[in-house]
């Protein structure tokens, strides 16, 4: 779930990105340009391999273009990372506001003062990035997963509000948080799950969630031990765990011990 949830939080960057939005670069000129080509040959009537062949793609490209609705939604938000400027970014913000024309050099000596100690390499980058207009941190995909994924009660008063909004982007990914929280009540086993599951899935097939169905496609193929897991209390994790555990003792000592020593470390553990 968490990885469907993943894919489709990324696939509708263009509803929740902030002031940096998406892409713009060469990159996106191509992604405008190839979706346009197989949604032109679709039109004409062309079949998807017959697509792959004539644009010399890979059939699962073609038909990730072929699902996109509009070429948004093919398109990624950029991966910043946190960097030495962001503390600054309201001073930033407030100071392009009221003085577009403030030289970088005059901005780089205030944020200096206030306690910068990164380069002024990394200010220009950041504000011809324009990660300076955004409201609040830069949000990547992964991270906004994580906040829908993640406990209500577990986040702090920002990361809270970070997730209604980010909720609240788009009909798809209010969708996909209400899906998220009724799936996360299952996890808790009890004996009327097996009807809650088919009922979530019922719904998880009535959203336009493309992704989310593929993960419920994956319940239908082992719905059996997935049943199991939501209604009995007890559960294989220990052996998983000693497994696990055990695979790493003889990872660790391939190539220097014998059994002797990998029999006396795993005893006691």
């Amino acid at each position: 779930m968490a990885e469907a949830a993943g894919k489709e939080v990324a696939a509708h960057s263009h509803c929740w990105a902030g002031a940096t939005g998406l892409r713009q670069e060469r990159l996106a000129e191509t992604t405008l340009q190839r979706w346009q080509q197989i949604h032109d040959l679709l039109d004409a009537g062309v079949g998807l391999l017959d697509c792959s062949r004539r644009l010399g793609l890979a059939l699962n490209t073609v038909k990730r273009y072929a699902r996109a609705e509009t070429p948004e939604r093919i398109q990624r938000v950029p991966k910043y990372r946190p960097t030495l400027v962001d503390p600054y970014r309201d001073h930033l913000r407030t100071r392009r506001a009221e003085d577009p024309g403030v030289p970088i050099t005059q901005l780089l000596g205030e944020i200096r003062e206030l306690g910068y100690q990164g380069s002024s390499n990394l200010l220009y980058r950041y504000l011809n990035q324009g990660r300076h207009l955004d409201d609040q941190t830069h949000l990547s995909p992964c991270r906004a997963t994580r906040l829908l994924l993640t406990e209500p009660q577990n986040l702090t008063t920002e990361q809270t509000a970070t997730r209604d909004r980010l909720a609240a982007a788009c009909p798809e990914i209010t969708e996909l948080a209400t899906l998220i929280g009724s799936f996360a009540a299952l996890l808790k086993p009890a004996d009327d799950n097996d009807d809650r599951l088919w009922e979530w899935i019922t719904r998880a097939r009535a959203m336009g969630l493309s992704h989310v169905h593929s993960f419920t496609r994956g319940l239908d193929q082992d719905l059996a031990a997935v049943t199991a897991a939501l209604t009995l209390t007890h559960h294989n994790g220990r052996t998983e765990g000693v497994n696990t555990k055990t695979k790493m003792l003889k990872r660790q000592t391939y190539g220097r011990a014998g059994f002797k020593l990998l029999r006396h470390r795993i005893l006691p553990a």
